[in-house]
C-alpha cells in the first residue's frame, strides 16, 4: 500500500511543479513530464540532505515533497477545474471510428502490457543492476546517505560515480517498501511513449502520431530494456522528451516548452553524465535558429543543462573523492586510425542491416527506428532546409560529441577494449537518439502528405494539422 503513496507523490509534485510552469499542459504531457519531474525532486532531497549530513527516510521525503505539493495546491486546483471537463470518453459509433487509430492503440497497450508483466515477474538479473544500480539502491535507503559504505571497500560498482537520479529513484522506491522496484522502468517507459505521442500528436494526425510510437516502442533493445532495471531507456526518457520539448518551443515560441526543455536537460546529466552532448547540441540550435535574443537563450539553456553536472562534479571531488575523468585518455595526440575505423564499423552497423564485431546487424537491435527514419530523410531531401533542419543539426552535433567521449576512453583505465564499450554502452546509449529521429520522420513533409493521404482516402476529408 505504502508504495502506491509515493508513486502517488512524485507524480503529484511533478504535477505541481508543471502546473507552476504553465496550466496549459494537455493530460498526456502531464502525465508524461510529472513522474520524470517528481523522482527527481526526491532525489534532490536525497542530495541535500547528504551534503548537510542528515540522514533521509520515507518520512523525511514525504514531508519534503508534501510540502511541494502543498505550495502547488492553487495551481494544482487551478489545472483540475480547467482540465477535468476534458475526462471523458466523448461521443462516438461504430460508423465514425478511427479504425486504423484503434488497432494501432491496442498494440501499443498489449506490447506494454506484456513486457510490463515480465518487468514485473522476473526478479532483477542484470550484471551492472546487480552489482550497482540496485544494490546501490538498496543500500542508500538502507543507509539513508548517497555515500554509503560500500564506497570504504569499494563496492559500488560501475554506477558509484554516476549521478543519483537512478539509483536514489530506486532507493525511494526502497523506503517505500517495495519489494518489485523494478516497476520504476515501467514508470519511465510510460513517461517516454506518453511523451513522444503527446508532443507528436499537437502536428501529426492520431495514426501518424500512434503509427510512430509504435515504432519507438517496438524498437528490440529499447523493449526489452522495459523489463531491465537499468539507465539507459530513463536516460532516453529525460533526453527524448526535453529534445522534442525543445523543437516545440523553436517552432512555437511557447515560453513553458523553453523551461520544460531547459529542466529536462539539466535532469538528463543528474542521471548520466555523458549526455552533456544533447546540452550542448540544444544551445547550439538555439544559437543558429531562435529569433529573439537568442544567445542570452542558449546561455540560459545551457547553464540550467549544465549546473548538475558542475554540482555533482563537485560533490565527487570533495566527498566521494572521485574523479570522472579519470577513465578518459591525458591528452588526444594523433589521431588512433584503428580506433576510430573500428568506432565507425560498429556506427555504419547500428544505422543499417549490416554485421559487425559480435553484435547483431543494426535493424535486428533497433528494429526500423533509424533505417526508416534515414529513408524519410532522404526522400525527404529537397525539404530539409526548410522541413526542421535544426533536428538534424541537434542530432548531428550531439551524435559527435557523443562519439567523441567514447573515443577518448582510455581503454586501460576503463579496464575493457574498444569494441567490449560498443557492445554494451555506446549501443544502449543510442536509446537517447531514436525519439528526436522518429519525431522528425513522423512530422516531415513526405510522412504528412503520404498520411493526410491516407485520411482523405478513409474519411474523404483532408486531415492536415
Amino acid at each position: 500500500m505504502m508504495i502506491y503513496v509515493g508513486i502517488l507523490m512524485v507524480y503529484l509534485i511533478g504535477a505541481g511543479l508543471l502546473t507552476r510552469i504553465s496550466l496549459e499542459w494537455s493530460w498526456k504531457e502531464m502525465i508524461a513530464f510529472s513522474f520524470l519531474l517528481g523522482i527527481a525532486a526526491e532525489t534532490f532531497f536525497m542530495f541535500i540532505c547528504d551534503v548537510i549530513g542528515f540522514h533521509f527516510t520515507s518520512i523525511v521525503l514525504f514531508f519534503a515533497g508534501f510540502a511541494i505539493i502543498i505550495g502547488c495546491y492553487d495551481t494544482l486546483f487551478a489545472y483540475w477545474q480547467a482540465k477535468k471537463k476534458d475526462i471523458n470518453l466523448g461521443s462516438w459509433s461504430f460508423k465514425t471510428l478511427n479504425y486504423p487509430a484503434v488497432l494501432l492503440s491496442v498494440m501499443i497497450f498489449y506490447l506494454f502490457y506484456m513486457i510490463t508483466q515480465k518487468n514485473l515477474f522476473w526478479p532483477t538479473l542484470e550484471h551492472d543492476a546487480i552489482g550497482s544500480f540496485d544494490k546501490l539502491g538498496r543500500v542508500i535507503a538502507h543507509e539513508g546517505v548517497l555515500k554509503v559504505s560500500l564506497f570504504k571497500w569499494g563496492l559500488e560498482g560501475a554506477g558509484g560515480i554516476y549521478p543519483p537520479l537512478f539509483h536514489g529513484g530506486i532507493a525511494y522506491l526502497h523506503l517505500y517498501g517495495d519489494m518489485q522496484h523494478k516497476i520504476i522502468t515501467t514508470l519511465f517507459f510510460i513517461s517516454l511513449l506518453m511523451g513522444f505521442y503527446a508532443i507528436c500528436r499537437k502536428y501529426v494526425s492520431s495514426i501518424n502520431a500512434l503509427f510512430f510510437t509504435l515504432l519507438l516502442e517496438m524498437v528490440p533493445e529499447l523493449y526489452s530494456h522495459a523489463a531491465l532495471l537499468l539507465g539507459n531507456l530513463p536516460t532516453a526518457a529525460y533526453v527524448g522528451n526535453g529534445a522534442l520539448a525543445l523543437f516545440v518551443w523553436l517552432q512555437t515560441k511557447e515560453k513553458r516548452y523553453f523551461i520544460l526543455s531547459c529542466i529536462l536537460a539539466g535532469l538528463s546529466l543528474w542521471i548520466r553524465n555523458d549526455t552533456i552532448g544533447f546540452a550542448l547540441a540544444g544551445a547550439l540550435i538555439i544559437g543558429l535558429f531562435y529569433t529573439e535574443k537568442k544567445w542570452k537563450q542558449a546561455g540560459i539553456y545551457l547553464a540550467s543543462a549544465l549546473l548538475p553536472l558542475i554540482i555533482w562534479t563537485l560533490y565527487l571531488k570533495f566527498k566521494i573523492q572521485a574523479d570522472q575523468s579519470s577513465r578518459f585518455v591525458d591528452h588526444a595526440g594523433m589521431i588512433n586510425m584503428v580506433k576510430l575505423k573500428l568506432m565507425m564499423g560498429y556506427v555504419v552497423s547500428y544505422l543499417s542491416w549490416t554485421q559487425f564485431g559480435h553484435m547483431a546487424p543494426g535493424f535486428q537491435l533497433y528494429g526500423l527506428a533509424f533505417i526508416l527514419s534515414l529513408f524519410v530523410i532522404i526522400l525527404n531531401a529537397r525539404n530539409i532546409k526548410k522541413d526542421k533542419p535544426y533536428i538534424l543539426i541537434y542530432l548531428l552535433a550531439s551524435f559527435a560529441v557523443y562519439f567523441m567521449i567514447f573515443y577518448l576512453i582510455d581503454e586501460k583505465k576503463q579496464d575493457a577494449p574498444i569494441s567490449s564499450l560498443m557492445e554494451s554502452s555506446f549501443k544502449r546509449g543510442m536509446f537517447c537518439f531514436i525519439p528526436p529521429l522518429l519525431y522528425y520522420a513522423s512530422t516531415s513533409r513526405l510522412v504528412t502528405g503520404l498520411m493526410n493521404k491516407l485520411e482523405v482516402f478513409r474519411t474523404g476529408k483532408d486531415a492536415t494539422i
